[in-house]
């Protein structure tokens, strides 16, 4: 998976800045955050409702025992990340995991989701969702929402969109479906969303 963590790594380490407290939630091995402490200087903390066995040990973890909170104070990280964390969740629930998420985060969220644009798209995403996450008993309910949905999700939650990314990831799905980076901050009074722009 070096190839997936070199380009997943690189896209989310330019909205990170050396010696940041990160938050990975819903970190699974935790190999992203390996990969964004060694090319950022961040200092990643990993959490999960699973202990995988192939976790990276060298760095906190939180263990959860709710899907909805996370052991730690408000405010507790400069920044945290969802990487295709949220569409695990049925679609009633995400807006849990995203408020959680935002009580943890001092300044900024970084979320990366499938964004399946159509029908094919869709069934390519479900099968590379089904394989990837079949041997760590991963839940799979498809929760998958467009960018539009997304957005309209984070303005709901008082998150300010500095940054939107739609692409077609080559590792590990060989450009089959979409994913898309959005980069949100905490909104600052009379503060206006600059789309595409840090």
């Amino acid at each position: 998976m070096f190839l997936r963590d070199n380009e997943v790594g690189g896209r989310v380490a330019r909205y990170l800045s050396p010696g940041q407290r990160v938050l990975d939630y819903g970190s699974g091995t935790g190999l992203i955050s390996r990969w964004l402490a060694g090319a950022v200087g961040v200092q990643p903390t990993l959490s999960d409702l699973v202990e995988y066995g192939n976790r990276r040990r060298e760095f906190p973890f939180l263990k959860m025992e709710d899907p909805f909170h996370v052991p730690a104070e408000d405010g507790s990280f400069d920044v945290v990340l969802l990487l295709f964390a949220l569409h695990h969740n049925p679609y009633e629930a995400q807006g849990k995991v995203l408020a959680e998420a935002a009580r943890l985060a001092a300044r900024r969220l970084i979320v990366l989701e499938d964004t399946p644009t159509n029908r094919i798209d869709l069934a390519f995403n479900a099968v590379w969702d089904k394989v990837l996450n079949l041997r760590h008993g991963v839940p799979t309910p498809l929760a998958f929402r467009s960018v539009d949905e997304w957005e309209a999700m984070f303005m709901e939650h008082d998150l300010e969109t500095s940054h939107v990314e739609t692409y077609r990831p080559m590792w590990p799905t060989l450009g089959t479906y979409h994913h898309t980076l959005f980069v949100l901050d905490r909104e600052r009074s009379g503060a206006t969303a600059a789309r595409g722009a840090e």
